[in-house]
């Protein structure tokens, strides 16, 4: 009987160490890794690059453009290009030069079909005289133009101005394959071949006033390449 007490303490003793080994399984211990974890967090924290904005607040809180963007091989025509986005911010150089290469065919087809009209908003009033006068003397003799364009490769930029701050000049080469005849009032071909597929290179100008609402280009000048 006078065991007893020893007997309850050794109980409490043993409980006493479960409970201790239970905190620590809960709690844990250090393993030795602790400070591989910090190390790897940081280092993937570290390789997060922050891009740097294309424009920054100036004073006033207004937008301004500070990076330039590489937008042309070329640093002159680059550096233009620059510039016209920082006068008309939505200008995009591939929607642009898409743009000019449907207007080639676009131009060229409804100028030998005699449609005027359809190029006013297009052409200078050079261009348009030019083309009204050719027109004219095509009518005079009876004769029917006839431009098919096989294809056309992207357009090169050339040069790039701005004039004014505001008036963008580009000038583009576009290298085009075009059967070109010319036909009497009898539909007979008095200059040219239908089977002749003719590659023809020439730098057309366009022109854009970029405070305009306007949102077409202006065909300046044709050039022969």
């Amino acid at each position: 009987m006078n065991n007893i007490p020893y007997i309850d303490i050794l109980i409490l003793a043993m409980i006493a160490v479960f409970i201790i080994n239970r905190l620590r399984n809960v709690l844990g211990k250090k393993t030795g890794n602790e400070s591989d974890i910090v190390e790897k967090f940081t280092q993937r924290k570290s390789t997060f690059n922050e891009s740097e904005p294309d424009s920054v607040s100036d004073q006033k809180g207004k937008l301004s453009n500070s990076v330039n963007k590489n937008l042309h091989s070329n640093k002159k025509i680059n550096s233009v290009i620059n510039e016209i986005l920082k006068v008309d911010s939505n200008f995009d150089i591939d929607s642009f030069c898409d743009g000019a290469k449907k207007a080639f065919e676009y131009i060229l087809t409804e100028y030998s079909a005699n449609n005027l009209t359809a190029l006013e908003k297009l052409v200078s009033k050079n261009i348009y005289k030019t083309f009204e006068n050719q027109i004219s003397l095509r009518t005079k003799n009876k004769e029917k133009l006839e431009i098919t364009v096989i294809s056309v490769k992207n357009p090169e930029i050339k040069s790039v101005n701005l004039e004014k701050k505001h008036v963008a000049y580009f000038k583009l080469l576009f290298d085009s394959e075009q059967v070109q005849v010319t036909k009497n009032s009898s539909d007979e071909v008095i200059d040219g071949d239908n089977n002749q597929i003719l590659q023809i290179k020439e730098i057309w100008t366009f022109s854009k006033n970029l405070k305009s609402k306007d949102p077409n280009w202006i065909l300046e000048e044709i050039e022969e390449n």
